[in-house]
């Protein structure tokens, strides 16, 4: 009598134990998606931007990734520019979210205005001039912004200095609200930014626009410009909101450092300090305000040192 033949029901019995195996993946595949899909997503834009910008967060993401720039910030040029409204023009001619100059004498390679009434052919225009001027300043986002709003030839003067700090006010409460910080606590908001290109370290703290009144206090720490040049080196800039004038005490797990605005430190050449000097508490030098004589240095330039906040005196315009 032969023996009955085990092969078979091996072979079925190995092909039931993988079966359920793959199956057993499948279920654990599948929940560890759904506990991720029921865990609440990062919103792209801070809680502090009114419904009528929030509507706009799907195109600002996707154009904040490609052109490395911070969601928030995009939508702090979108509320001063129009304030959500795709449809608006300006009086000087500026058309739609991003009030982005259309076609004329010098541009006649942008758009027109009727194409730039359309919220995605604005934005794209708008966000990618934004991230060139900003590439342009070496990281001085208020110099940035300045040129964003009147071109370099107009930077050092009043009206676009001004904007440059409304925007940046903004933008400041913005990103208190994200590190959990009521953005009501001051009156007026800055940012301040350290610059990095590769492997070098990075610049000392520049605090933008108008310096901080009650002490130098570093909320939200975060990358507001990325890049990454033809040879492949990163270069990025960390900003933090500053509060500037304070109508409320900051909460005391926050970072902070004291301005004392008494030293006579001349940090950098061809820099004239906006006070007789400035250093912080511990003495370190990477606290930097100053005024600069003349924006012309900026234009084009790949890295600065420089900016010029919003309260220099006339001669350093």
């Amino acid at each position: 009598m032969k023996p009955p033949k085990r092969a078979p029901v091996l072979l079925t019995a190995c092909l039931s134990a993988a079966i359920l195996a793959l199956l057993w993946a499948v279920v654990q595949h599948a929940g560890a998606r759904s506990e991720t899909a029921a865990q609440p997503q990062p919103a792209i834009l801070s809680p502090v931007w009114a419904a009528d910008i929030q509507q706009w967060a799907a195109h600002i993401a996707v154009l904040a990734d490609v052109y490395g720039l911070d969601p928030d910030f995009i939508a702090a040029v979108i509320k001063e520019e129009s304030n959500g409204r795709a449809d608006l023009v300006s009086e000087a001619g500026a058309v739609g979210l991003m009030g982005v100059m259309p076609a004329g004498p010098g541009l006649e390679w942008r758009p027109p205005a009727e194409e730039l009434q359309n919220p995605a052919v604005n934005l794209r225009w708008g966000v990618g001039i934004l991230a060139e001027v900003v590439r342009q300043s070496g990281g001085d986002v208020y110099a940035a912004l300045a040129a964003y709003s009147g071109g370099w030839a107009q930077a050092g003067n009043r009206v676009p200095r001004a904007y440059a700090a409304r925007v940046l006010d903004n933008y400041g409460r913005a990103v208190a609200a994200r590190a959990g910080q009521s953005p009501d606590i001051a009156s007026q908001w800055t940012i301040a930014v350290e610059i990095t290109r590769g492997h070098v370290p990075a610049e000392p703290l520049l605090v933008l626009g108008s310096p901080p009144q009650a002490g130098l206090h570093l909320l939200g720490k975060h990358i507001i410009y990325r890049s990454v040049d033809a040879t492949g080196k990163a270069y990025y800039v960390v900003a933090y909101a500053v509060p500037v004038v304070l109508a409320e005490p900051v909460n005391s797990g926050l970072a902070a450092m004291a301005v004392n605005q008494s030293s006579d430190m001349d940090l950098y050449p061809q820099v004239r300090p906006l006070t007789d000097g400035v250093k912080t508490a511990d003495n370190s030098p990477h606290v930097l305000i100053a005024c600069l004589p003349s924006l012309d240095r900026l234009r084009g330039q790949a890295s600065t040192r420089w900016f010029a906040p919003s309260n220099c005196t006339i001669s350093d315009r």
